[in-house]
């Protein structure tokens, strides 16, 4: 067994809360004991083997070469947690998928100021605009998002794609997580992390469609109003007092985009015409129901019962869909990991493989397939 003479014990310590793992969990994962052998290194009390810092190399996703540098890792910036509700074992496993977006970004940062390109300018454009209605607009005009093509869509599926497709042609790069990352939709259902170069939105994969439509608009307010965020509500009603304002007012966006007021000139509707709008503009039930509650379109008689009624349905499609996707078999390592990416990613370490910028063995890390099989 060979130890190793010294080691940076701040690099130890800061790659490992980059990646928001306590000393204690590294310790199991590195070695399988109770004993917080990680925080004695960090301390300096001991060293680990040429073999441990492998492992942890590995784990924090970080070069060895650094554990021994005298440059200190750069700490990752904080971003912004308006969850509510979440289970906090999952906090490890969010923070994992916010160090691979932000790795992602150093790297993508890079690439584009060596080939000269511009800041997003669009990013952050919005900021200053205070109706969620204007907003909605401006993201609409900006992204020529229509509702009408939208509502011509036929499936979830395609309208979802048609809007990551006006998303990632403006700059803007849409990604997914995948099942090894096990965070579940009540832990986190999107994430913006703002970047000169190159933003970033991640949706949850396993939440239905018509809720990753409702997360990719909700994120894309952040997105033109440059704020960090990890998101897990859907509520855009702000009874929630445990919901920030910031989250609320990135809800309503969403709804004034994908809802507009003027597609509602019924004095009121019920359940049927309901069932229909969610269909027609690929959107949940609940959230038409909401939406339509807000506008004062649905019977005060009706409200609580029509309510009650539209999530029980919910709730049983939900289960549906969970064991649905337990009898699945996954489907193809490098196609799930392709949609993961996003095709914009995707396509950016293709080009820099295929023009010999990048070896393959990096353009295979980046990717987590052979960029051969993009």
């Amino acid at each position: 067994m060979s130890f190793v003479k010294s080691i940076n014990k701040e690099n130890l310590k800061i790659a490992r809360e980059n990646i928001g793992i306590s000393s204690q969990s590294a310790s199991k994962k590195i070695s399988g004991s109770i004993k917080d052998i990680v925080a004695d290194w960090e301390n300096g009390k001991s060293l680990p083997t040429w073999s441990q810092v492998t492992k942890l190399s590995k784990l924090y996703n970080v070069s060895e070469f650094l554990f021994f540098s005298e440059e200190l890792i750069k700490k990752q910036k904080l971003i912004p947690d308006y969850r509510v509700g979440f289970d906090m074992k999952s906090e490890e496993k969010v923070k994992k998928l916010i160090n691979l977006v932000l790795t992602r970004q150093k790297w993508l940062e890079q690439c584009a100021k060596e080939d000269g390109f511009v800041k997003n300018s669009l990013q952050g454009s919005g900021k200053d605009l205070t109706s969620p209605r204007q907003l909605a607009n401006f993201i609409s005009n900006n992204l020529d998002i229509d509702i009408y093509k939208l509502k011509e869509i036929s499936g979830r599926k395609n309208a979802l794609n048609y809007l990551i497709e006006k998303a990632e042609s403006k700059g803007i790069f849409v990604g997914k997580t995948l099942a090894q990352h096990r965070i579940k939709t009540n832990d986190m259902r999107g994430l913006f992390i703002s970047n000169d170069y190159c933003p970033f939105i991640i949706l949850n994969r396993k939440d239905s469609v018509s809720a990753q439509i409702f997360s990719l608009i909700h994120e894309l307010a952040h997105f033109f109003r440059k704020s960090d965020a990890v998101s897990n509500s859907l509520n855009f009603r702000g009874v929630d007092r445990g919901i920030s304002s910031e989250e609320i007012f990135c809800n309503k966006v969403a709804a004034e985009l994908l809802l507009p007021e003027e597609e509602f000139n019924e004095r009121f509707y019920e359940k049927s015409d309901i069932n229909s709008f969610s269909k027609l503009y690929k959107v949940s039930s609940i959230f038409i129901f909401y939406r339509l509650k807000e506008l004062g379109k649905i019977k005060d008689e009706l409200s609580d019962k029509l309510e009650r009624e539209i999530q029980r349905e919910t709730e049983l499609n939900l289960l549906k869909k969970i064991e649905n996707d337990k009898l699945k078999k996954g489907g193809s390592y490098t196609n799930n990991m392709r949609d993961s990416n996003g095709s914009l990613f995707n396509r950016i370490v293709y080009k820099n493989y295929s023009e010999n910028k990048v070896g393959y063995v990096e353009a295979s890390k980046l990717l987590l397939f052979s960029p051969e099989k993009i």
